[in-house]
């Protein structure tokens, strides 16, 4: 075996398996690595992962002097995965660089899919590796592939299956890297996917049938949550119920160490409001 693949890496816990897959790897080095400080995107794993490697780490907005930083490094290869930045391309000098995208592209460009992978544009449901160019997602396609959703899959259970099938590709560019790169594919059209709106339940107005919904659509992200005189939350849908009650209607039943209790109209759901995910961008 020659000598090891210098990686500069590019992301959050969002696709961490992207990461350990680079890490494990006997003919990769992960020698940088930009990911979030402790107040933005979780990167608990990525951050274990980058000192498991000795990776060199910057956090935060990539500026152009990590970005000549990187280049300093000779590294072969930037992956970035999931990364809430963009990356300022036009100072980026290593010889590949590739963006791993959940979405077929070229439909499902834009900050997070996933919303709207989970209900109405199910067949664009996949990975995608791209190379990374100065245009949001619309580089060269190198490898995609799609995944098997079935119709009772929320927004966590495909994120699960992503997160799944993300290190497969990884693996297989890695596999034959020059390959993929002479036979990148380019595409035209597509379509841009923004923030999806929308996540909102008002306590007082809302039925469960609604709060399953949006648990459903946003996943792990969370939704907001209005309630009467209290300022907006955001959290996570831990169970919801139909069933008669005598409580307050768009009031806090109770608030517990397994989760919030909230009356809605027809029942009672059950919020965690501690460990909902920022979106990722």
């Amino acid at each position: 075996m020659g000598k090891p693949l210098r990686i500069a890496y590019a992301g959050h816990d969002f696709f961490s398996s992207c990461m350990a897959t680079l890490v494990s790897r006997p003919d990769t080095e992960v020698a940088v690595c930009l990911t979030e400080g402790p107040e933005g995107q979780p990167a608990r794993n990525v951050l274990r992962l980058a000192s498991a490697a000795n990776a060199r780490v910057f956090t935060g907005r990539p500026t152009v002097d990590v970005v000549r930083e990187v280049n300093a490094a000779n590294v072969d290869l930037f992956v970035c995965a999931a990364y809430m930045y963009r990356v300022p391309t036009q100072y980026l000098d290593v010889p590949y660089a590739v963006n791993v995208h959940p979405a077929l592209l070229p439909d499902g460009r834009g900050p997070n899919p996933l919303p709207y992978l989970a209900t109405a544009f199910t067949q664009f449901s996949g990975v995608t590796i791209h190379e990374m160019t100065a245009e949001l997602d619309k580089g060269p396609i190198l490898v995609q592939s799609p995944v098997d959703q079935s119709p009772e899959d929320g927004l966590d259970e495909l994120y699960l299956k992503l997160f799944a099938l993300a290190p497969r590709l990884l693996s297989r560019l890695m596999d034959d890297l020059e390959g993929y790169f002479a036979a990148k594919r380019h595409v035209q059209g597509g379509s841009y996917w923004p923030h999806k709106d929308g996540d909102v339940l008002i306590a007082s107005q809302h039925t469960t049938e609604h709060a399953l919904r949006l648990h459903s659509s946003f996943g792990m992200y969370g939704f907001s949550v209005k309630l009467e005189g209290r300022t907006e939350f955001r959290a996570s849908l831990l169970s919801a119920t139909r069933c008669d009650h005598d409580f307050v209607v768009g009031s806090v039943v109770a608030e517990l160490q397994v989760g919030t209790i909230v009356a809605l109209p027809d029942g009672l759901v059950r919020l965690d409001t501690q460990r909902s995910l920022p979106v990722v961008t």
